[in-house]
């Protein structure tokens, strides 16, 4: 633990688009700002697990690795304070998916979740899927570390 009370944790968040191209965002329950699906990674997983595990946990949708778009640690966007005081800075890894099974439920981590176009993406985004977004759209095919 961090003398500040500040934790660093392993993350993972995925782009989900669907067949015409929209991506999945949900309305996080703490700050009521809208981001891709994310998560820890658990002792004993992969980055890939993680990432698997997360998304049918909050999105009930088995999904495909396309690609991994970068690594965020910068803590300008990467520190979450939660609600309950827990301050978490998150080194993450976002990857591209595609859906290729599963039934779209998601999960009460968001207060709303919903597929948004490229170019009609809700305007109350948090700093980091910002970030995250524009990254993944940009089409780099390189990793980014941030």
């Amino acid at each position: 633990m961090h003398p500040g009370g500040m934790i660093i944790r392993p993350g993972v968040a995925a782009i989900v688009r669907d067949p015409e191209g929209r991506i999945l965002l949900h309305q996080r329950r703490g700050e009521g700002k809208w981001a891709p699906p994310s998560g820890t990674v658990e002792p004993g997983e992969s980055l890939v697990q993680a990432l698997q595990r997360e998304l049918v946990e909050e999105t009930g949708l088995v999904v495909t690795v396309e690609r991994l778009v970068g690594l965020y640690s910068d803590p300008a966007y990467q520190i979450v304070r939660y609600p309950n005081g827990q301050v978490v800075h998150f080194v993450t890894a976002l990857f591209t998916v595609r859906a290729r099974g599963g039934a779209f439920w998601g999960s009460d981590e968001g207060i709303a979740w919903d597929w948004f176009r490229p170019d009609a993406l809700p305007a109350d985004l948090l700093p980091y899927a910002v970030v995250w977004i524009g990254d993944a759209l940009a089409g780099t095919m390189e990793p980014l570390i941030r």
